[in-house]
């Protein structure tokens, strides 16, 4: 018994030895330098700590049996053996430790499950981004982001994996800090008296920092994206902003100033060779030249009108930020002032950002905190949008005015063409005054809980407060505001988003072998929307603008007004499960509930289910892979975005009657009601696999992905019968199925010397299933074009409809047999597709498709010394884009309108026969219609993005400067394509499936130089 006694006593002893081991250490980089904020864990536990600001560690009660985890974003991690001081020198690599935030929480990159894109600040594009997404353009697979208005400030669509809907949404959920926002764009269109007409969207997110930004996650999978349910079917992009750290105050000022310039101009006729074309068809329509001798004598050059709206334009930005920890508080603060002027006259945008982040540890199991991002957003634009005839913008007229005419009239008032019915350019750069305000204010508070041990609770209140006005003044320079004596347009939009979430988190582990993670919740959201918005014209003058509308004609004045409500409540949770470190389970659902939808509809669940193997390790994976792991997903989720009330029987103004003698007003019903009215589905599975070589070099990801969404919604066309046109149903179904792969790698790691590059590539085909009993939707009407796309079942969503064209008529062609008997020869042959010998709409097809077959990224960081140099292509191949601006050229409204260079100057004529267009000389008499394959474009594209060159000062570190970069960037410096328009990514019709080009807004090219300095 003693000696029994006596080894107890001494294992008790030794093993309290063990447990009291200190371990310490430094960690740095090939490069020598510390690594400020490198994780430490011990392996197998949650136990850890990280580095000081010089690198520096001590871990306590450490048994020299442990192994440590060494890890740092953008480096390879390590595992040694936890005995004495340690100094730990990290490469350069993929680190599979990394935290990525998920839906309301986060999780260690080896241990997800789902297919996630996860950005961090050095991966997100530098330069002049006006807004966060713009930073995002190209960097992450199956992430589609196209800038449909290249104006500053303009939107942005974004497809995660496609488009899955016809009527509704088709944008992604922005969460931002643990708030998801409201991602409509602000005030565009619509209100009093045409208000906005002439807008293009504005970017929701304008009112964030692009220096504020810490890391983006993109939640692309249904095993990610079901926790956000109804909102998830589009994907969900966290952004997480800049937390304080450090020990001590740190001072951050970034500063850039540049130029933009238009990266490309239109091809349009030349005032000579435009004077060449009218003399031309005139001739060949059997009439007299329209210019004499003496006529183009006194006409001299002419004008370019493209270089009257167009010009050199300068963008600069100012950002000074402070972040530090003081005690158990740490801040993040930072004011950011910007301001870009646009390459056409009278646009550009200027933004104040203010944003504080605080953190405090209450005590060691409280912890509350507070981000408040506030904004003012001012921005000029009468430019770009669905602009036609006489309504059309400086852009659209600058292609079309006649070249010949001057600017000014004899009495220095702005020349009119009488030959024409669209304004002249600069007369309405000048002549309409169009300005936007926006002030917006984001900010959550929580407070965290730690109630037991391992179970923590946490109430996160948030609200997003947004007022927004547009005022817009057509001066009597317009033809539109000249008759009217001066039009005056006021719009008021307020926004607003409540926010009150609860969660609990409980981690647990049976022993080493079984560790567990369960999540549940539940979160109510509020949001409300209210306009007000008047216009009026008949002003004395135009000085005053919008400044007194009551001086205007009251029997001209149009009001509007409006309020919207709507309510989110959902209810979640998530279980994680880790058995041996090897196999994952994550199992989510959430039930939400909806006042957009019937009322036999109001709650949808949405579960998903993802399984994860980390092969690496197991005797039959080679010993190459330090990192191999296989995953799959199931899962649905929801789209709402659909707009309010839209299940519900609404009324309108109607017309006046006369009863018993007195004129009344009366309501008519709107919209019919459908109480059975609810979410789409979107049911994904996905699998995926990630694997790293080389100690982390090299790391590559590649999934394959098939997500359906059924119960679309649809605006369901009823007979004339019902007295409706039709009522918003679910019936349908779209398929978006691809490949995505990423490929990482560190190609050069020494010292001096470091190359890394990056590859994303996705490959997405679109289809439609089902459309219940209507067997086709045409769509994308366009004045004075008609309908440009269609709806089918088997073809992409939106695909482009219209005619074949095979050739062009010759003069020995037998055209009388033809079924276009009353072509002549110039005249384009369409295709007769269903042979009935003559050409009617039933020979319309399918021509083209606006989702292109691929697309891609790709990133090259090179370092030597203090010097670093970063380049990064994008582009896309396969898309068609529908080029109005071609069709708008090739049959002018107006004989005397400009024209495309290539049409006009290799048309059909008896000297050209083997011509590619038509020979311009009757258009209205081609016949079919005016969509065609002649003017479809192929949008297919490779550009570079950015160029970064910067060299970083030394500096000692005693001083007051710590840190010193000095860099020039250069965006769009090229762009290869046979696109003839001013960018192949451009969408006059903003989010909308349906792509078009009309008189969008031209691609900047853009040269800044800047510095970063820290203090």
């Amino acid at each position: 018994m003693k000696s029994l006694l006596y080894i107890l006593t001494c294992s008790l002893f030794c093993t309290a030895n063990i447990l009291a081991q200190t371990v310490s250490g430094n960690v740095s980089g090939t490069d020598g330098e510390p690594l400020i904020g490198a994780t430490i864990m011990v392996k197998g536990t949650t136990r850890g700590t990280i580095t000081d600001f010089n690198g520096d560690f001590t871990l306590e009660e450490v048994a020299d049996t442990n192994t440590l985890v060494f890890s740092y974003t953008g480096y390879a991690s390590q595992e040694v053996p936890a005995t004495g001081d340690l100094n730990i020198v990290l490469s350069e690599g993929i680190a599979m430790d990394e935290v990525v935030v998920v839906g309301y929480g986060t999780v260690k990159k080896s241990d997800l499950t789902g297919a996630v894109s996860s950005l961090k600040t050095e991966d997100l594009n530098p330069g002049a981004n006006a807004s966060v997404d713009q930073m995002m353009q190209g960097r992450a697979a199956g992430v589609q982001i196209n800038q449909s208005s290249a104006e500053p400030g303009g939107g942005l669509s974004i497809r995660v994996r496609g488009a899955s809907s016809i009527n509704a949404g088709n944008e992604p959920l922005y969460v931002i800090d643990g708030f998801p926002i409201d991602n409509s764009p602000n005030l565009s269109s619509g209100g009093a008296g045409g208000i906005g007409a002439n807008e293009s969207p504005r970017n929701p997110l304008n009112s964030l920092n692009p220096n504020d930004i810490a890391s983006i996650e993109i939640l692309k999978d249904a095993s990610a994206t079901a926790i956000y349910g109804s909102r998830g079917a589009n994907g969900v992009i966290i952004i997480t902003t800049k937390k304080g750290k450090g020990e001590q105050l740190s001072v951050n000022y970034n500063a850039y100033a540049g130029l933009q310039t238009v990266a490309r101009q239109m091809d349009i006729l030349s005032t000579e060779e435009y004077i060449t074309l009218m003399n031309d068809l005139s001739v060949a329509r059997g009439q007299d030249p329209v210019f004499s001798a003496s006529d183009i004598a006194a006409i001299g050059a002419g004008t370019n009108w493209q270089d009257e709206v167009y010009r050199d334009a300068p963008v600069t930005d100012h950002n000074l930020s402070l972040s530090g920890r003081a005690g158990s508080t740490s801040m993040y603060a930072s004011v950011n002032y910007f301001n870009q002027q646009g390459v056409v006259e009278n646009s550009g945008i200027e933004k104040f950002i203010g944003r504080i982040n605080v953190e405090s540890e209450l005590s060691d199991r409280v912890t509350t905190g507070i981000n408040i991002n506030t904004s003012l957003v001012s921005d000029n634009n009468n430019i770009d949008g669905i602009q036609t005839n006489e309504n059309a913008g400086p852009i659209y007229s600058s292609l079309l005015y006649d070249p010949t005419e001057p600017i000014f009239a004899p009495d220095g008032s702005y020349n009119q063409s009488t030959n024409l019915t669209v304004n002249n350019p600069v007369a309405l750069i000048r002549g309409v005054q169009s300005q936007g305000q926006t002030n917006r204010t984001l900010g959550n508070a929580f407070l965290s809980v730690e109630a037991l041990p391992n179970l923590t609770a946490k109430l996160n209140f948030g609200t997003d407060r947004q007022s927004t006005r547009r005022d817009i003044y057509n001066t009597r320079a317009t033809f539109y505001g000249g008759p009217a004596g001066g039009i005056a347009n006021i719009v008021n939009l307020e926004r607003s988003s409540t926010l009150l979430e609860y969660t609990m988190n409980y981690n647990t582990s049976l022993n080493e072998n079984h560790a567990f993670t369960f999540l549940g919740g539940v979160t109510y959201q509020w949001f409300q929307n209210r306009i007000f918005g008047g216009s009026i014209s008949g002003f004395p003058t135009d000085e005053i603008g919008t400044g007194n509308l009551s001086l205007g004609d009251t029997n001209t004045d149009a009001l509007v007004s409006g309020r919207e409500e709507n309510t989110l409540l959902s209810y979640l949770a998530r279980a994680n499960y880790n058995l041996y470190d090897k196999f994952l389970f994550t199992a989510s659902i959430r039930a939400d509930g909806s006042s957009r939808f019937g009322e036999n509809q109001k709650y949808g669940y949405f579960p998903s289910f993802a399984v994860g193997y980390k092969l690496s390790g197991e005797p039959f994976v080679p010993a190459v892979f330090e990192e191999l792991k296989l995953r799959a997903s199931w899962g649905q989720t929801g789209n709402q975005e659909i707009g309010n009330y839209a299940s519900q029987l609404t009324f309108g103004t109607g017309p006046s009657v006369v009863f018993n003698g007195n004129v009344q007003g009366s309501v008519t019903p709107r919209r019919i009601a459908n109480p059975d009215l609810r979410w789409e589905t979107t049911e994904q599975f996905n699998v995926g696999i990630d694997a790293s070589i080389l100690n982390g070099r090299i790391y590559g990801s590649v999934d394959y992905f098939v997500k359906n969404t059924k119960d679309l919604l649809f605006n369901l066309p009823l007979p004339r019968s019902s007295g409706f046109q039709s009522v918003l149903t679910n019936v349908g179904e779209v398929r978006n199925q691809g490949f995505e792969l990423l490929a990482n790698s560190v190609n050069v790691s020494t010292a001096r010397i470091k190359w890394k590059s990056s590859l994303n590539f996705s490959t997405i085909k679109n289809e439609v299933l089902d459309l219940g009993r209507a067997s086709s939707i045409v769509t994308g009407d366009i004045q004075s074009v008609g309908n440009t796309a269609v709806i089918q079942v088997g073809q992409p969503l939106a695909s482009y409809y219209g005619y074949v064209v095979t050739g062009i008529f010759q003069e020995s062609d037998n055209i009388g047999e033809s079924p276009q008997p009353n072509a002549r020869a110039g005249f384009p042959i369409f295709e007769d597709r269903n042979g009935d010998g003559v050409i009617t709409p039933a020979d319309q097809t399918i021509i083209g498709s606006p989702f292109p077959d691929f697309t891609y990224g790709l990133s090259n960081s090179f370092s030597y010394g203090n010097w670093q140099l970063d380049i990064f292509f994008q582009g896309q191949q396969g898309a068609d884009l529908l080029n109005i601006n071609v069709i708008e050229s090739l049959y002018p409204a107006n004989f005397r309108r400009n024209r495309l260079a290539e049409q006009s100057l290799d048309r059909w004529t008896p000297q050209n026969p083997n011509a590619k267009w038509p020979s311009g000389v009757d258009p209205n008499a081609y016949g079919a219609g005016k969509v065609n394959t002649l003017v479809l474009q192929d949008a297919s594209y490779f550009r570079l993005k950015n160029v970064q060159l910067s060299y970083t000062v030394p500096t000692t570190g005693q001083g007051l400067l710590s840190n010193l970069r000095l860099y020039v960037t250069g965006q769009n410096l090229f762009t290869i394509t046979d696109y003839i328009g001013f960018d192949p990514e451009a969408n006059s019709f903003g989010r909308s499936n349906v792509r078009v080009d009309y008189s969008s807004y031209p691609l900047a090219r853009t040269y800044i130089v800047g510095l970063n300095a820290s203090f």
